[in-house]
Parts: structure tokens; sequence; C-alpha cells
């Protein structure tokens, strides 16, 4: 979308540098109360006719050890297996009689739960969630099962291609620090893990501190806050048990190849060290992820739609290679370290070009990038930010900001800081973080053309290319 009516040859559809679109400037009315217990409850209302009541725990994988690693999942799947005030059963006919819809997921740094219901059940919701947080009977038989369950998921991973890839990512990069570490867990250890382990991380991590209930859609903050008090009041403020892993987590370059000959498409990924949600260069890095996009071969490489006419170089270097079927561009920003970079899935034969375009693109940038790929990026995220209006969305985006940086940043200042970044920066951003850098090459599946290759230099010499040589080792 363009957001400005001037004639497109002469700004491309920008607005005027440092200017938002009119719907960005409103800023939702926004309310926070600090409990006695810490807990805090924090409140966005909106017109309609559901609510959203999230909680967000500010522990995920990166809070275990590891002997107990994929504690924080079992946990969190635990939550509907019974309380000590509802069974199993009593809980989910709960949610299927308010019509609500649950969701739990579990992270690196933080775990959420959440309820979509109907405004006038806003309090039913909130002493639900209480109820199986503060309350969970952590039944033995139920945990067992569980166990069980994760141990089939973790059979299927191998079906899972973007996840796989993703946790291979991680681990490759943060090898020495539990942020690398799988958040479900490692799949030998899943069976040795019991109750006392679950309990332990309970009250370690499930305190008021660190603890934060949000709520948005149609909400009263005042109802909200005195149902919070009630259903969450028997949560004690803080905890005895030191934190464990808060050292920075340091990034480690290095190739992981996983060869699978069975497999007819090879997955890619390739990410750099990049900054955290608090550092100053963030809000760069967000308009990168836009500009680089996702690809989609039926979408993007269409005659109607040709990839060399999309304003966009890494669509138009991928469509040069007819069989890489998907690309997305992924920006994991935690409270200390980030992760920065591209997944590739596509036929083995382009696995070498894959690589490349992995590190090319961010390359390039730090020789020459024009205002119309930061322009059409800058377009890009500003509808990503008008597209935020579910309450289950606006949620989940508040509860991630409070518990990574501390505080609300409203899509008004999102907007404002991203539009004051031009070109000229971003070239300054790609030669600081990616030009003569040192990615994390993580391959999956056929890749015998790249997998034999044991030295760490033949993929690294390609972050130091420019615009005009072509003597590139992935590529030819």
């Amino acid at each position: 979308m363009q957001f400005s009516k001037e004639p497109t040859m002469q700004n491309f559809g920008a607005l005027k540098f440092g200017d938002i679109p009119e719907p960005l400037r409103a800023v939702r009315p926004h309310h926070e109360t600090h409990l006695s217990n810490g807990i805090r409850v924090v409140t966005e209302s909106t017109q309609g006719q559901t609510a959203y009541i999230g909680v967000y725990v500010g522990s995920g994988s990166r809070d275990e050890t590891l002997q107990t690693t994929g504690t924080s999942y079992l946990l969190q799947r635990m939550a509907l297996r019974g309380t000590n005030s509802r069974s199993k059963s009593e809980l989910n006919e709960e949610i299927e009689n308010l019509g609500a819809r649950w969701n739990a997921h579990s992270d690196r740094e933080f775990t959420s739960y959440g309820l979509q219901v109907f405004s006038g059940d806003v309090r039913k919701a909130v002493g639900l969630l209480g109820d199986v947080i503060t309350n969970n009977a952590f039944n033995s038989s139920e945990f067992e099962l569980l166990k069980n369950e994760v141990s089939a998921e973790h059979e299927s991973n191998h079906q899972r291609f973007f996840e796989t890839t993703i946790e291979n990512a991680h681990f490759n990069s943060f090898r020495e620090h539990m942020l690398g570490q799988p958040i479900k867990g490692d799949r030998d250890l899943t069976q040795t893990l019991t109750l006392d382990h679950i309990r332990s991380y309970h009250t370690a991590n499930y305190y008021g501190d660190n603890i934060t209930v949000v709520a948005t859609g149609n909400v009263s903050h005042d109802q909200v806050v005195d149902a919070v008090n009630q259903a969450f009041g028997t949560l004690k403020k803080t905890t005895n048990v030191p934190a464990v892993n808060s050292e920075k987590p340091v990034y480690i370059p290095g190739l992981l190849m996983i060869r699978d000959d069975e497999m007819y498409n090879s997955n890619v990924g390739v990410f750099y060290d990049a900054p955290s949600a608090k550092d100053e260069d963030y809000y760069s890095f967000l308009l990168l992820k836009h500009m680089f996009g996702s690809y989609r071969i039926d979408q993007n490489a269409e005659h109607l739609n040709d990839c060399h006419k999309q304003y966009n170089s890494m669509h138009a270097l991928l469509g040069n290679l007819p069989d890489v079927t998907r690309a997305d561009c992924h920006y994991f920003a935690y409270s200390d370290a980030g992760l920065f970079g591209n997944y590739f899935f596509g036929n083995e034969v382009f696995t070498r070009q894959m690589n490349f375009c992995g590190v090319h693109m961010p390359t390039i940038y730090a020789h020459y990038i024009n205002d119309v790929e930061c322009i059409r990026g800058r377009n890009h995220l500003f509808n990503s930010l008008l597209t935020l209006e579910s309450p289950q969305s606006q949620n989940e985006e508040i509860g991630r900001q409070l518990l990574t940086i501390g505080r609300r940043v409203p899509r008004t200042e999102v907007a404002k800081r991203v539009a004051h970044v031009d070109n000229y920066h971003i070239k300054g951003i790609a030669n600081k973080w990616f030009y003569d850098a040192e990615p994390c090459f993580t391959n999956w599946g056929p890749i015998e053309s790249v997998s034999y290759v044991g030295s760490y230099k033949y993929f690294k010499i390609n972050t130091m290319s420019t615009v005009t040589n072509a003597h590139h080792s992935l590529f030819n």
C-alpha cells in the first residue's frame, strides 16, 4: 500500500520523511496497576463484543538447566490437566460453555496463557486463569501421559521443517547457553523429568513480580484489577530461589550440517548476531526484517507479479532460483541478545545458492541500498501495525513488550521511530552488523553440495562481497 497521494513516480508512494499514516497517530487508552503482591495489571480498551485476557510469566526455557530442559513447556501443557478445585474435564467443559478460546505458548524468555471470551465473561476468564496458574493439581497420571505426548511430538520433529531448523539455528548460535537449547527440551531427557522438577520450576518462576496480566478488547480496568486481585491473590511477591542463566549469551558463529538424503528439499538458516530488544538499533532491524520480507514462489514469482519488479532485492535474487519455494526473514530480539537472518526452503540443487542469498543481500546493503527499498519496507511495516487490531494480537504485543523491555511501546512510537530511518542509516547498520561478519550457517536435508566443506572460511568469505564482483564461493 502507498500512503501518499502524490504521484507515485515522484516519491514511490511514500509519506514525507518522518511522517506516519494518520490512523497510526491514534493511541489507545492505556492503564496500568501494580498489585500488592507485585503482579502488574495492564488494560487497553477497544470497542467490540469480545475481550482477551493474557497472563505472561517472565520465564521460559532459558530459566532451565541442561538436566531439566523442557520443564517450562511441560508446565505450560499441564495447565488444563486439572486443578485442586476443577478436574480436567470440568476445566475443558467450562471453557467450552463460555464459548471461549484457549491459547498457551512457551518461548525462551516467557510463557503465556490466554483466553478469548465475550466481554461479559471477563471475570470468569480471569478466575479460570488464576486457578490453573496458582492452583494446579500436578496430577501424576496426567503428567506421565503428557510426557508420552511430548515424546511423540519429538518423534515428528523431522516433519516440522521450519520449526526444527529455527531450533537448530538457535543451538548453532548460542550453544553454550540455555537460550540455544530447544524450547520443548531434549527428547532423550523428557522421560527423566518428574513432578518435583515441575513444582520446583513453578516455585522459582511463578511469583508476583514476574507476572503480568494484560486485558484487551471491551474491558474495564477497575473490574479487571479487582478480578486479578481475587484470582491471583495467593501468589507470593518474590521467590527465594536464585535466578539461573542471567548472564548474557555469547554468540558463537559456526557451521551445523544435518544431512538426510531421504529428504527431497533442503532447509537453510543463515543467522547473524543481532541487537537485543533494548538496543538502539532495534527499530532499524525491525525495518530490515520488513525490507527482506517473505517470499513464496507461487505469490512472488508469477508473470504478473514478476520478482524483478517488486523493489525487493532478495526477491529478485530468489527469482533466479526456480526451485526455491520459500524464504522468510526473522528477527528474534531477546532481553540481552538477538538473532537476525533468513530461512530458506527449496530443492537440494540450490542448497549452496540459498546459503549465498542469506549472506549476499545483507552484505550488499553495506555497499548500496536505494531509498525505494527502504520506503517499501517502511510501508510494509506500517501495514503490519495497522493490522494489529484483534484483542489477541494487541494483547500478545503488549505482554512481550512489558516482559522484554519493561514498558509499553505504542504503535505510534514504533511508526515514528521507523519513519526516521532512511537508506543511508540502513547502510550504516549493515556495515556495522553484516559486512565481514561471522554468521551461523544451519543446513538440514539432502545437503551433499555443502556438507563436504569443512572450512568456515568457504562460507564466511561471502560476507565480504561487493556490488560488482562475481567470484562467490557459494553461488557459482
